[in-house]
């Protein structure tokens, strides 16, 4: 069977459902598992390890979140 085909049967399943608590728990594996599927890109890796390389170099130079949120 492929995926299309699972996909219509699946729905037509999910209009038989009554429990609120069986759509509860299928959209939290649903939100689980495109969360897991997302990944971040190269670009935002090497950002995100550039920061944290200056961070440990100078953990004294940050700036307070409430003279950041002040600022806006």
């Amino acid at each position: 069977m492929d995926l299309e085909t699972r996909k219509y049967h699946f729905i037509q399943e999910l209009f038989s459902v009554d429990s609120e608590s069986i759509i509860d728990t299928l959209e939290r594996v649903l939100k689980r598992e495109k969360e897991q599927l997302q990944e971040i890109s190269a670009e935002h890796k090497a950002e995100l390890e550039s920061r944290l390389e200056s961070y440990k170099e100078n953990p004294n130079d940050v700036l307070d979140w409430e003279d950041v949120k002040g600022g806006w």
